[in-house]
């Protein structure tokens, strides 16, 4: 099993309800993004994963058709880290992604894009080098 099929099983796994009674492809793509949001959410601290809530809420609330809508959010989210950390407490891949596609009538499959860490460390690299450089020029022009 690739790791993309662990991962999108694992989504399905930490879900609890919010995947049942999905009515449409685009209410099964809204729902995995707020999988992917509290699976990536969940990767930090107790105290850094509070505040991403906080301004993730606050985000949506244009967007929320009512408070108590926005209150069940935050809800699903919470129980989704609870989920993730309580499952998978050691896997800390990020996510970038989830898609559905539908197979038959709804039936979906989930696949998911995660930063690959090789690409990820190239950029590290890369965005060291500017930042020493930058560095350079500044203390050559001093």
């Amino acid at each position: 099993m690739s790791d993309n099929e662990n991962i999108s099983q694992m989504l399905v796994d930490i879900s609890g309800d919010l995947l049942q009674s999905v009515e449409n492809k685009q209410e099964m793509q809204s729902r995995l993004d707020i999988l992917v949001t509290a699976w990536n959410m969940s990767l930090h601290s107790r105290t850094d994963r509070q505040l991403k809530l906080k301004r993730f809420i606050r985000k949506q609330k244009g967007l929320a058709p009512s408070k108590e809508a926005l209150k069940e959010l935050e809800s699903a989210i919470k129980k989704v880290i609870k989920h993730k950390l309580n499952l998978y407490p050691n896997i800390d891949t990020e996510l970038v992604k989830a898609e559905t596609t539908e197979q038959a009538n709804e039936t979906y499959e989930i696949k998911v894009h995660f930063k690959d860490q090789e690409e990820e460390a190239q950029q590290q690299q890369a965005q060291y080098t500017i930042t020493r450089l930058n560095k350079e020029m500044l203390n050559k022009s001093v």
